[in-house]
C-alpha cells in the first residue's frame, strides 16, 4: 500500500490494513501463551468513533476489535495503552483468529510491529465505554452456548449471597444474580472472582436495593440447570453498578440513564420494595412484621412449653458465648451440612457408614450422601441469650452471624484468624451484652438434650424494632403501673450490660 486511509473498524481486512484507525483503548491485561506461558503478551480491546452510536442495535456493524502487543514490544507501548486513552494507529498487521479464541465477534486481530505508530488521538469524538446492549431475549433463546463475549445492561431483581467456596483446594467468590432488561425479560447472571466481590461491597454501601442497575461489559453465555445465562469472562469483563434511585452521568453513560428513565416510567414503589426484599447482602433482612405480627412473643421461661418446629419470638441480651462449641465449620454447598473428609474421618453424629478412602481433597455429606470437592466455610455459634426470666442456648447459623457482622463471611473471619482453635475473633465477641429480638425454634433432636438448644431463625439488634415488639407485648406484670407504652423504658437486663 502506498499511502494510509483514514477509516473505521468496519474497514478493515486481510488486504486491506492501510487503514490510519483513531481508538480508544476499552481494557487490557497480559496473558500468557497458552503453549509457552513463560511468553506474556499484552491483549486489549479497541473501539473506534462509531461504537455505542445506537447501544441497543446489538447486531450492528463491526465497530470493536482485539489488539494484542507481543512480549518483546510491550515496554516499548505500553504508557500509551493504557485503558481510556485514545489513539492514532497505523502500519500494524492483521490476523485472524480462530471462533473459540474470540472475545469479540470480529474475526480480525491487529497485532503491534515493531515500526507500529501509535500516537495520542486528543479529538477522539467516539464513546467512552462503546456499550452496545444485547436483548436478553437472544440470549435466553439460545440452544447451545456461543463464543465471544457482549455487553448486557439489567436491573437486579434478585441475588443470592455472596459464596465464599472452595474447590480442589483453591478458594473463590461467587454471586449468583437474576436481572430483568427493558422488555421484561428476565436472564440469570453469575459473577465470579472479584467482580463477585465488587458487586457484594456496593450492595452493603447501597441503601436502596430495589432498582440496582448492572452493566457487564463484555460478558459470555453459560449453561446452568439447563438454561443459558451469563457471567463474567475470564478476561476484558468490566462491571459497572448504579443506584437507579439517583440520576447517572449523562457525558459518560447516556445508554445507562436511559434505561434509568425507563425504570422510572413502569416501575412502581411497590415493586421496587418487592425486588429489594429478594435481594440478600448476607442475611435475610429483618423486618418489623417479622416479629411484630406473626408469632407471639415468649419469655424465655416459656420456650420449653411450645410445641416443636413452632416459632416464637423472644427479646433478650446475649450475655454469653459457648466457645466450646467453635464458630465456623466447612459445609456442603447444596445443603449446608458439615462435611468430614472422606479418607480418614468419621462422622459420629450421622448413621450413615464412611465411604470409601478418597482424594485428599474431597468431603463427605452426610446428607446428600456423596462425596463433594467444593465446600462452602460457614459460620455456627452456640450463645447464651438472657431475659428477666431465664437464659437460654441458642444456635445461630451463617446468615444470622453474617447480618450481626455486617456482611463479614466466616471465610473472611478464618482467612484472618486462621483455622486454629485459639480465641475467638474480635469481631464476634463484640455481639456479648447486645440487646436482640429473635425468633426461634426446636427441632425434636435439640429438645432431648440436657440443656435444650434453640435454632434462631431470625434475629435483629434494631431499636424501633426492638421497641415495637415490647410495645405489642402484654406485660409480665400486669398490676404494675407501667402500662404498655411506658414498659419499653424499662431494661430488665440492666445489670447484665456493660458501660
Amino acid at each position: 500500500m502506498s499511502s494510509f486511509v483514514s477509516g473505521y473498524i468496519h474497514d478493515l481486512s486481510a488486504v486491506k490494513d492501510n487503514v490510519r484507525l483513531r481508538v480508544r483503548i476499552l481494557s487490557t491485561w497480559m496473558q500468557p501463551l497458552f503453549k509457552t506461558p513463560q511468553v506474556i503478551n499484552m491483549e486489549m480491546i479497541v473501539i473506534d468513533e462509531k461504537a455505542s452510536r445506537h447501544s441497543y442495535q446489538f447486531f450492528s456493524t463491526n465497530t470493536t476489535m482485539q489488539a494484542t502487543v507481543r512480549m518483546a514490544l510491550v515496554n516499548q507501548f505500553k504508557d500509551r495503552l493504557r485503558e481510556g486513552n485514545t489513539v492514532t494507529l497505523q502500519r500494524y498487521s492483521l490476523g485472524e483468529i480462530q471462533p473459540k479464541f474470540r472475545i469479540v465477534a470480529n474475526p480480525l486481530r491487529l497485532s503491534f510491529l515493531s515500526n507500529t505508530e501509535c500516537a495520542e488521538c486528543s479529538d477522539f469524538t467516539g464513546s467512552k465505554h462503546g456499550f452496545l446492549f444485547r436483548p436478553f431475549k437472544t440470549i435466553v433463546e439460545l440452544k447451545k452456548e456461543e463464543d465471544g463475549q457482549f455487553d448486557v445492561i439489567g436491573r437486579v431483581i434478585a441475588c443470592e449471597d455472596l459464596d465464599n467456596y472452595d474447590k480442589n483446594g483453591r478458594a473463590g467468590k461467587k454471586k449468583p444474580l437474576t436481572l430483568i432488561d427493558a422488555e421484561g425479560t428476565e436472564l440469570r447472571c453469575t459473577l465470579w472472582g472479584v467482580y463477585a466481590q465488587q458487586f457484594s461491597d456496593f450492595l452493603n454501601k447501597c441503601d436502596d436495593h430495589g432498582k440496582i442497575i448492572v452493566v457487564v461489559q463484555l460478558a459470555m453465555t453459560k449453561i446452568w440447570d439447563a438454561k443459558m445465562c451469563i457471567q463474567n469472562g475470564f478476561h476484558g469483563t468490566k462491571l459497572f453498578l448504579f443506584n437507579g434511585n439517583k440520576t447517572i452521568d449523562t457525558a459518560e453513560f447516556p445508554e445507562v440513564e436511559a434505561f434509568r428513565l425507563s425504570l422510572i416510567a413502569v416501575k412502581g414503589p411497590a415493586e421496587s420494595e418487592h425486588t429489594a426484599s429478594r435481594i440478600s447482602t448476607a442475611s435475610k433482612n429483618s423486618t418489623k412484621d417479622d416479629f411484630v405480627t406473626k408469632f407471639p412473643l415468649k419469655n424465655i421461661a416459656e420456650l420449653l412449653d411450645v410445641q416443636q418446629g413452632v416459632p416464637s419470638i423472644i427479646v433478650g441480651t446475649i450475655c454469653a458465648i459457648q466457645e466450646e462449641e467453635g464458630w465456623w465449620y466447612l459445609g456442603c454447598r447444596a445443603c449446608r451440612k458439615k462435611l468430614v473428609k472422606s479418607s480418614d474421618i468419621v462422622d459420629l453424629e450421622s448413621d450413615t457408614k464412611q465411604t470409601p478412602t478418597a482424594g485428599a481433597n474431597e468431603w463427605w455429606c452426610s446428607k446428600c450422601l456423596s462425596t463433594v470437592t467444593s465446600v462452602k466455610t460457614q459460620f455456627r455459634l452456640q450463645v447464651r441469650v438472657q431475659d428477666e426470666t431465664g437464659t437460654v442456648s441458642v444456635s445461630l447459623f451463617n446468615d444470622e452471624v453474617q447480618a450481626i457482622l455486617n456482611n463479614v463471611t466466616a471465610y473472611q473471619l478464618v482467612d484472618k484468624y486462621g483455622k486454629g482453635d485459639g480465641a475467638f475473633p474480635a469481631e464476634i465477641l463484640e455481639m456479648l451484652d447486645k440487646k436482640f429480638v429473635l425468633k426461634v425454634s426446636i427441632d425434636g433432636k435439640n429438645k432431648e438434650k440436657v440443656m435444650p438448644v434453640f435454632n434462631v431463625l431470625r434475629l435483629s439488634n434494631d431499636p424501633d424494632i426492638i421497641k415495637s415488639v415490647c410495645e405489642h407485648a402484654t406485660p409480665l406484670k400486669p398490676e404494675t403501673e407501667a402500662t404498655s407504652s411506658k414498659a419499653t423504658d424499662v431494661t430488665p437486663f440492666v445489670r447484665f450490660l456493660k458501660y
